[in-house]
């Protein structure tokens, strides 16, 4: 790329350095001659004869440069500098004058003049005040470009821009990052930046990274996760390193982010749909095998219990045989069904109705126990188009889970609200010990679990269920003790975003 297109790009001039010059002055010979001489070098020049003939005009903001003469008819320069610099607001000053006196010179500069000659002028020192000025304007004018075209950039990237004082405190963030997170710079403002945006899991680590880049070592290809302030993680690949002052000293940290949390989804769907594939092969296989050898054994059960009495040691050994046999049924069926394609049978409904029903019946069957369910509810009823079942599915695995992790008082509470005109977001939180970094890590994994019975299957299929109505589940940084996880699903598409003011009831199950 040549020279000139850079220049040109970022807005940087490459022309000679021309100026629009107002000269006023009443004496026709001097008038001439300035003319000549600052036209030669390409300026363009307007020409006045009183500062009344100025003064009566209109705004001139295209005037870059005012030759006076000090005395008029109508007037010394230093009584009109200040009218004058309101009809010239982007103008510098030259005073010309034979009569020149300290105090005259002196008021003149308060007024911010920038040159003061005396007559006769010479050609050459005209020239080179007025080359000066010219330079000076075009690097003040190249300067504005440039911060105009960083700033627009700044605002339009789609990359996080994030600057941090030495302290850690964010001191600019840009719009992208405003509107993908949530936040603004007000909200971070005095704060620590690394406590409120960064997931906890990863604080200590990039805490590290920040003090390294204060020691002046750059770093790129970081990634780490940005929690939102709806508490979502993304997860974001920064380039950090070092702004300085004029002296050189490091003032600040620019990092500089790029979103990759679609390329790791992406890469994690990948992966399940690998293991799943492989899993789907083995359970083929599996289960012909298993059912038919657990049909032997259910009848073999069923054949022992017809000649022993139902109150004897022995019976109670085969009852057992029995469930066991019963229990490895059930996990053979949970292990395909994880396996086996979702189909969906899609079904408009109101969100809180789904869970409602399976709370309604887990309150039940665990009556002896002191457990709530509180809902926060946005007023359109959050619709969305699922499979009920399917969803009913979903809350039953997550209430089961509060429920086994949560000792009494078991306080659960369910936000749903609607996300932006096509989605809700559902903010699912319990009162129990929460996750470890290692579970949070392994949560969705197939068979991952911490029970003593189970598949580790249940939230696999949790997230293999939403997957499949192109919704997400992901585990939230909790705002106190005990575990949070955000769902999001798409709305109906006959829901109309106008209908939503955003404002939540909640209400007590």
């Amino acid at each position: 790329m040549c020279r000139d297109r850079l220049c040109v790009q970022l807005g940087i001039s490459t022309m000679k350095d021309v100026l629009t010059i107002l000269l006023v002055e009443d004496d026709p010979d001097s008038l001439a001659n300035m003319v000549d001489i600052l036209e030669l070098d390409g300026h363009v020049v307007r020409v006045a004869r009183s500062f009344a003939e100025v003064l009566d005009a209109d705004v001139q903001p295209d005037i870059q440069l005012a030759i006076l003469d000090r005395r008029l008819p109508d007037g010394q320069v230093e009584d009109h500098l200040a009218s004058l610099s309101d009809r010239m607001p982007g103008a510098e000053f030259i005073i010309v004058t034979g009569f020149a006196n300290m105090e005259g010179t002196i008021a003149s500069f308060k007024h911010g003049v920038t040159d003061y000659l005396l007559k006769p002028v010479h050609p050459d020192v005209i020239r080179q005040s007025v080359a000066r000025i010219a330079k000076h304007k075009r690097m003040e004018a190249d300067l504005q470009r440039q911060q105009r075209f960083a700033n627009q950039l700044l605002e339009t990237s789609e990359t996080y821009i994030v600057v941090l004082n030495l302290k850690g405190h964010a001191v600019h963030v840009n719009k992208h990052f405003s509107e993908i997170t949530g936040w603004q710079l007000d909200d971070l403002i005095d704060q620590d930046y690394i406590d409120h945006c960064v997931p906890e899991t990863e604080r200590e680590s990039v805490r590290e990274i920040f003090q390294q880049t204060l020691l002046g070592k750059t770093s790129s290809g970081i990634r780490n996760g940005l929690l939102t302030k709806s508490g979502r993680v993304r997860q974001i690949r920064w380039s950090d390193s070092t702004l300085r002052d004029a002296h050189g000293n490091i003032e600040s940290v620019l990092a500089i982010g790029i979103d990759v949390t679609a390329i790791i989804d992406a890469q994690e769907a990948a992966a399940r749909d690998h293991r799943l594939a492989a899993i789907g092969q083995t359970v083929a296989g599996l289960a012909h095998e298993s059912r038919n050898a657990l049909q032997r054994i259910n009848a073999s059960v069923e054949l022992l219990r017809l000649d022993l009495p139902p109150e004897t040691d022995t019976r109670e050994e085969v009852d057992s045989i029995a469930r066991a046999a019963d229990e490895l049924g059930n996990a053979l069926e949970e292990v395909r069904e994880y396996a086996a394609p979702i189909r969906l049978q899609r079904e408009l409904v109101m969100l809180h109705d789904v869970w409602r029903r399976v709370w309604s019946y887990l309150a039940k069957t665990h009556a002896d126990r002191d457990i709530e369910l509180s809902e926060t509810l946005c007023d359109c009823g959050c619709p969305v188009e699922v499979d009920r079942l399917r969803l009913e599915q979903v809350f039953r695995n997550l209430f089961e889970n509060s429920l086994a992790a949560c000792d009494d008082p078991v306080r659960i509470q369910i936000q749903c609200r609607c996300d932006g005109a096509e989605n809700v977001l559902l903010d699912y939180c319990d009162n129990g010990p929460g996750l470890t970094p290692e579970q949070q890590r392994k949560l969705f994994d197939p068979f991952f679990t911490t029970k003593v019975k189970g598949t580790g299957l249940g939230m696999s299929i949790v997230q293999r269920i939403l997957d499949a109505h192109n919704g997400d589940i992901r585990v939230a940084e909790p705002n106190h003790p005990g575990a949070r996880f955000l769902i999001q699903l798409s709305k109906h598409d006959g829901a109309v975003q106008d209908n939503c003011s955003g404002e939540c009831e909640t209400l007590h199950a």
